[in-house]
């Protein structure tokens, strides 16, 4: 592919710029105010088929779902949306709604169901909204503070060095996100699933998370990781090349051992491997053209031809890398 093609596709993405700009609703203060707003109102989470089926009962009721918001239409201060919910799109009714309502966000809503809704669900006007990955993640912090015991929370914690063990309890702990990271990871989220619409949910979830998260604990810029693995492997877990470099970020057999890479398929581990390999080339080479050229032909490359390798792959990798960087950027 070319370098203006690569461009081109990177474009899409530009809403990363944003991690510069000023906050949205997934800022620690609007998730408390969303729930201090759900506890105030009564807000139930709910079965729009029990719902429906029960009308009557929830006129001017509010309850809450989550869903992703596919169409918006403004006029004046009034705005309407589609949400698209267990299923079911609904049309929702809001006054100034806050900026997380925009189209591709998957976020959690408090709606209240009007008297118009005789039939159906045809009359629902948006009460509040966040992002439900962060509204998920205060909720499991707010559960794990009240039920674990003092003495427990007294014990220091170790994380695990072992991947295998890592991945064992990532499910109950999860990866912790930075206040900064929470506020882009939607849109992070959405420029990965257009990259690669045949992600699973799931999978875009993981790879999101896994790329904010070790891109601030090694010091990388995310911006930079997206471009690595858009080149390498269009964001494909399961990607082989013909000389056997594996996983979302390419790692060679041999490179993902000396990483503590278990599997180079599972894509935490070779997300994090990933990271650790390009934030030790910039540290020691202080350029990002000879970073990228040890990424892709190694060091030894770099040190034998004293600067990018004469490699017409090595070269075409450093420019197509660097060019998408920099659309990712604005530049």
């Amino acid at each position: 592919m070319s370098t203006q093609a690569y461009i081109k596709s990177a474009i899409i993405a530009l809403c990363l710029v944003i991690l510069s700009q000023a906050g949205h609703c997934a800022s620690k203060t609007r998730t408390d105010e969303y729930l201090a707003l759900r506890k105030s109102v009564g807000g139930i989470p709910a079965s729009l088929t029990v719902v429906k089926s029960n009308l009557s009962m929830y006129v001017e009721k509010v309850i809450e779902v989550t869903g992703t918001v596919n169409g918006i239409a403004k006029s004046g201060d009034s705005t309407s949306f589609i949400l698209t919910s267990q299923g079911e799109s609904l049309a929702v009714k809001a006054t100034n709604p806050p900026s997380c309502v925009e189209n591709g966000n998957t976020i959690r809503v408090l709606l209240r169901i009007g008297p118009g809704s005789v039939a159906g669900l045809t009359d629902l006007v948006l009460i509040g909204a966040a992002f439900d990955y962060e509204v998920t993640q205060t909720e499991k912090k707010l559960i794990q503070e009240t039920s674990t015991p003092q003495k427990q929370e007294e014990k220091p914690h170790t994380s695990p060095k072992d991947p295998r063990s890592y991945l064992a309890t990532r499910q109950t702990r999860g990866i912790n996100l930075s206040s900064r990271a929470m506020e882009v990871l939607d849109p992070y989220r959405r420029a990965i699933a257009r990259f690669n619409p045949k992600l699973s949910q799931s999978q875009l979830d993981t790879i999101t998370t896994s790329i904010l998260a070790f891109s601030e604990k090694y010091g990388v810029d995310p911006r930079l990781v997206v471009a690595i693995f858009l080149v390498e492997s269009g964001f494909n877990p399961a990607a082989t090349s013909r000389c056997g470099a594996m996983g979302i970020g390419q790692l060679m057999p041999g490179t993902a051992r000396g990483l503590g890479v278990i599997n180079a398929y599972d894509p935490v581990q070779n997300i994090e491997g990933s990271i650790r390999l390009i934030s030790g080339h910039l540290a020691k080479y202080g350029d990002l053209a000879l970073a990228l050229s040890a990424y892709n032909a190694g060091p030894g490359a770099v040190r034998k031809y004293n600067g990018v390798p004469p490699y017409r792959e090595t070269q075409n990798y450093v420019k197509k890398v660097s060019a998408t960087y920099r659309a990712l950027c604005g530049k």
